[in-house]
């Protein structure tokens, strides 16, 4: 079973989105033009021979025109943000030596890594189970986390 609608097409006629505010871009765009459409037509109507006077005007209204222009170039550009890093670096602080008789080992506590913002993907081949201050916690050793790319304080 098929249904079909059958309706009168309406046809609505658009005329563009039009802007309903003045931003302030915009009102220093519409005073620049009309400053210059003002100096081209009074340096037609100059004579040939000027004063110093005007000519001193002239050039302090060139320059004006000249500044707001300027002045609007400057602020179309935001200031640029400076990318944050990203590395493999482990943070240091959360560094636990433990020397032994024989060798010393440096361990990194996961909990502690994640309180540090380190949010890489630890290998799980490093991974051992630890009691740190009653809790338990998955430990890495430096040496390990540095044989899978990762920056590790230290030697």
């Amino acid at each position: 079973m098929s249904v079909t609608f059958r309706s009168k097409p309406y046809r609505i006629i658009g005329h563009g989105i039009g802007e309903t505010t003045l931003s302030g871009r915009r009102l220093a765009a519409m005073i620049t033009g009309g400053a210059a459409a003002l100096a081209l037509v009074l340096a037609t109507a100059i004579p040939a021979r000027a004063e110093t006077n005007d000519l001193t005007k002239a050039l302090i209204a060139a320059l004006v025109v000249g500044a707001i222009a300027h002045e609007l170039k400057d602020k179309d550009k935001p200031a640029p943000l400076p990318e944050p890093v990203k590395t493999k670096r482990v943070p240091a602080v959360c560094a636990i030596s433990i020397d032994g008789a024989e060798r010393s080992v440096t361990l990194f506590p996961e909990s502690c890594l994640r309180k540090e913002g380190f949010d890489y993907r630890l290998p799980r081949y490093c991974a051992n189970s630890a009691t740190i201050f009653g809790k338990r916690d998955r430990v890495y050793s430096a040496q390990c986390l540095r044989e899978a790319g990762f920056r590790v304080p230290g030697r």
